[in-house]
């Protein structure tokens, strides 16, 4: 019987980089990140912010180190995040939340990990001394344990919107947003919509072995590069 190959689908993260990966990673030009001098990341840099409609990104290696930036970033100790119960930057990074921002989660059970408005409004904090204020909206698209489902446009700018309102910043969990975009038969940097900040994985449903890239403005990515060698750790 002629052998056949098998297709190994336990995560869209079990992927190997083909001859031709392989050859341009030997072969890219390199340089010294320290002094911003490296060539091919600063052209992936570039591409990203591009692609996602965004004034600036920074390249990590990991999606829970971008996401965990972003919360860092957003939020100072003692405030909430409000995300899904479910939601990644909960159940699958490490309690790096508390652990990294000094900050809890307040979560919304929600039927398809889906988040609205009206869900999210009343879960934010009143302005009284003794309660932990709301710092961060927390939302993903698409959304991993809740099966892959895919933000609607309008559910997810209109929480953008209403946060900001509010003066609450909104991040975007966008480990697979280019699957979402796909589906939504939409640029991602429409997909991204409105949110302060995004992250996606080099290494979900693009091909790449490792990497995560995380976008913003130019003064959020600039207050990201200082984090990001304390948060190595995470990695």
């Amino acid at each position: 019987m002629p052998s056949q190959s098998i297709i190994d689908l336990r995560s869209d993260t079990v992927t190997k980089p083909t001859p031709a990966m392989r050859r341009a990673m030997a072969e890219a030009e390199v340089g010294d990140d320290v002094y911003a001098e490296d060539p091919t990341v600063n052209r992936l840099e570039q591409r990203a912010a591009e692609v996602l409609g965004r004034e600036a990104a920074i390249f990590v290696p990991s999606g829970t180190m971008g996401n965990q930036i972003a919360i860092k970033l957003h939020t100072h100790h003692g405030q909430e995040v409000i995300c899904d119960a479910r939601a990644h930057i909960l159940d699958w990074e490490m309690a790096m939340i508390g652990a990294f921002s000094g900050c809890i989660t307040r979560t919304i059970p929600t039927a398809d990990g889906i988040l609205t408005w009206e869900m999210i409004a009343p879960r934010i904090r009143a302005k009284h001394y003794a309660f932990a204020q709301t710092g961060l909206i927390a939302i993903e698209n698409t959304h991993n344990m809740a099966g892959g489902v895919v933000y609607p446009q309008a559910v997810a700018d209109e929480i953008c919107e209403r946060a900001h309102e509010a003066g609450i910043p909104v991040h975007l969990d966008g480990a697979r947003i280019f699957n979402a975009a796909e589906a939504l038969g939409k640029p991602v940097r429409e997909v991204a919509g409105k949110a302060d900040s995004v992250m996606f994985c080099l290494s979900k449903g693009l091909g790449a072995p490792v990497g995560s890239m995380l976008a913003g403005s130019r003064e959020f990515i600039g207050r990201a590069r200082s984090v990001r060698p304390v948060s190595s750790w995470m990695s």
